[in-house]
């Protein structure tokens, strides 16, 4: 069975954060997320595919384009220093693979710079939460939705 393009891409996207070295011990793809942040981990990513628009402009039988988006969320929980310290460093590596190379190794036509929100909390062991939301141009078959 082949993977439709956009389980490919949220693929793509998780070895980009599990390459050596690893941005985090725990990285986990949207059906996997039980639990954002085990309490057996410091820090989490989680990365999942949110929806796509395809053009509406295609000629019939020819490729699909899309953007869609993916979301990859950070957490970081801290007892020694502010949540948001405590996060920035996953997302500024995060960032800084992604930009690194925007086409997935030739894998998307683009990955845009992304959005970005964030939230905190000051409980007993604070937590940095932040939630890049990637655009991804791609391109799909006509019949199927397999990567092209």
């Amino acid at each position: 069975m082949s993977l439709t393009a956009f389980a490919t891409i949220t693929g793509a996207l998780f070895e980009l954060m599990r390459a050596d070295p690893p941005v985090s011990a725990s990285i986990t793809r949207a059906r996997d997320r039980d639990n954002p942040l085990a309490e057996q981990f410091d820090d989490a990513v989680n990365i999942q595919f949110d929806g796509g628009l395809p053009s509406t402009g295609a000629i019939l039988g020819a490729p699909v384009d899309w953007e869609s988006r993916y979301t990859i969320e950070m957490f970081a929980r801290t007892t020694s220093t502010t949540a948001d310290l405590a996060v920035d460093p996953l997302m500024h590596e995060i960032y800084r693979r992604l930009l690194a190379d925007t086409t997935l190794g030739g894998l998307v036509d683009e990955i845009g710079v992304p959005t970005i929100e964030a939230e905190y909390t000051a409980e007993q062991k604070k937590t940095g939460w932040v939630r890049m939301t990637l655009p991804v141009k791609h391109r799909t078959t006509n019949l199927t939705l397999e990567q092209v």
